[in-house]
């Protein structure tokens, strides 16, 4: 069985692809920050740092893809950060389940934190009926950097 085609990327942005390892979402933060930084947009690394984090963890641990891609997008004052798999055994959590009620739970908080940290997020089937690819995304705004909801 081949692996689905890979969506086409904009001329502004690159793609990161690495094997789903526990080292992923530390490797994949270190390329973001590397990217931002000489793309001249050191004040979006913090916030895009944690949430690229916190998506590529969930890829990780929750599904069976053997590859995390990693797109960046770079805009006029506004970055584009989109992490997909080609697993389509899991929706996201719903936001409000997010946390499941428990303050003191070691882990459930990363899609809160991604909506908290960015200006807008969502998740998208690129193929409606072909649920192998999900792509998890989220944007960081110039002038809202650093600002929670």
């Amino acid at each position: 069985m081949s692996s689905p085609t890979a969506p086409p990327l904009d001329r502004s942005a690159v793609r990161f692809s690495l094997t789903s390892t526990v080292t992923a979402p530390r490797l994949m933060r270190s390329l973001v920050t590397a990217l931002l930084v000489t793309a001249g947009r050191p004040r979006l690394t913090d916030a895009a740092r944690l949430c690229v984090s916190e998506l590529t963890t969930n890829v990780h641990r929750h599904t069976d893809t053997p590859v995390i891609h990693l797109d960046v997008t770079v805009h006029p004052g506004r970055v584009t950060v989109a992490v997909w798999d080609d697993s389509g055994d899991i929706r996201p959590s719903p936001l409000p389940d997010a946390c499941g009620g428990q303050g003191s739970a070691e882990h459930g908080r990363g899609l809160l934190l991604v909506h908290e940290l960015s200006a807008a997020w969502g998740v998208a089937w690129p193929v409606p009926r072909d649920r192998r690819r999900k792509t998890v995304w989220f944007a960081l705004d110039e002038e809202t950097a650093g600002r929670a909801r």
